[in-house]
């Protein structure tokens, strides 16, 4: 469902009960409170847009100063358990979690964990503007190893963020504008920039190829499991592990394969185990390349003759003379 409010649309003195209301009925619980000294909270102003893009929610927010806070009360009220991925564009920020503290200034990007307590400043002369990025915990927990990054600055100066803060914007402005929703693999690209950036500045870049690693057997457990099905696809394996088809393509490169490569040696194996088992002989070579995935017998045996120089049939026909020969 998209979102789109203003406090100009409501009387002023309803305007932050309004805009209170609103965060905590559409975003998430939290303590919503002007800043002492800019003003009667009567003249607080703001306006926010939020719309559900590839898997999460970009959130555009703009308004004078406040401060922001979920305490454990407001996490024990809800059941959001999401990231914030939060990109300052004007203003300045300060916020909260885990003990650290982060200044952001324009262009800077933070992560935060929706299920811990946080809190965010927004100070400064004017109105800020501020985007959210309200990603579910699986599409990063599937990256691996970045929920210890939360309240750590990433510098729009920085080499990681000349690269990553301008396509973070780019991407949230293609999501804010009807008609030019990205891709799926520009969403998944962005969090992937995101995330290698926290990485980067928070110092677990040391865990990434074991995660890596673990994430590589994740995907051919679950590829194991599906042999037999033939709409096993790259697409099916990314879905059950929360993570991009891009990343899938990369991990099984990194092992000088593809995924397509992997699975039909699984499959090829196991079909001319079945094929060399007498207790088996009773099926047609047919069933069984069916039985591991196979769609069709003759892309099977054309497979099976490519990778093993003989037919299926002819190697079932040399077992069995093998075994009658052997009595």
């Amino acid at each position: 469902m998209d979102i789109a409010f203003a406090t100009g649309e409501v009387e002023p003195p309803e305007r932050l009960a309004a805009w209170r209301d609103l965060v905590n009925r559409v975003f998430l619980p939290l303590a919503i409170t002007p800043l002492p000294g800019t003003g009667r909270p009567d003249e607080f102003g703001g306006s926010v847009t939020g719309r559900d893009r590839g898997g999460l929610r970009v959130w555009r927010v703009r308004a004078t100063p406040m401060s922001a806070v979920r305490a454990q009360r407001h996490i024990e009220s809800s059941a959001c358990d999401d990231y914030l991925l939060a990109l300052h564009v004007s203003g300045t920020a300060h916020a909260a979690q885990d003990g650290r503290q982060v200044t952001l200034g324009a262009g800077d990007f933070a992560l935060f964990d929706s299920t811990r307590p946080y809190s965010i400043a927004f100070g400064g002369a004017g109105t800020f503007e501020h985007l959210i990025y309200q990603v579910p915990r699986s599409s990063l927990d599937a990256r691996r190893h970045i929920g210890t990054a939360t309240a750590v600055r990433v510098p729009a100066a920085s080499s990681a963020g000349q690269l990553v803060s301008p396509y973070l914007q780019a991407l949230a402005r293609a999501a804010q504008s009807p008609g030019q929703e990205p891709a799926q693999a520009f969403i998944d690209a962005g969090l992937d920039l995101a995330v290698s950036a926290l990485r980067a500045v928070s110092g677990c870049c040391d865990h990434r190829e074991a995660g890596s690693r673990s994430l590589a057997r994740e995907l051919k457990r679950y590829a194991l499991a599906h042999l037999g099905d033939p709409a096993l696809s790259p697409q099916a394996a990314a879905r059950a592990n929360y993570i991009s088809v891009r990343q899938v393509h990369r991990l099984f490169a990194r092992e000088g394969t593809s995924f397509g490569a992997w699975v039909r040696e699984e499959r090829l194996r196991r079909c001319r185990d079945d094929l060399t088992d007498h207790h088996l002989s009773h099926r047609t070579v047919a069933e069984i390349a069916t039985s591991w995935g196979f769609r069709s017998p003759a892309h099977f045996t054309r497979a099976f003759q490519a990778r093993y120089g003989i037919t299926p049939a002819s190697l079932r026909y040399a077992c069995g003379a093998q075994r009658e020969g052997a009595e």
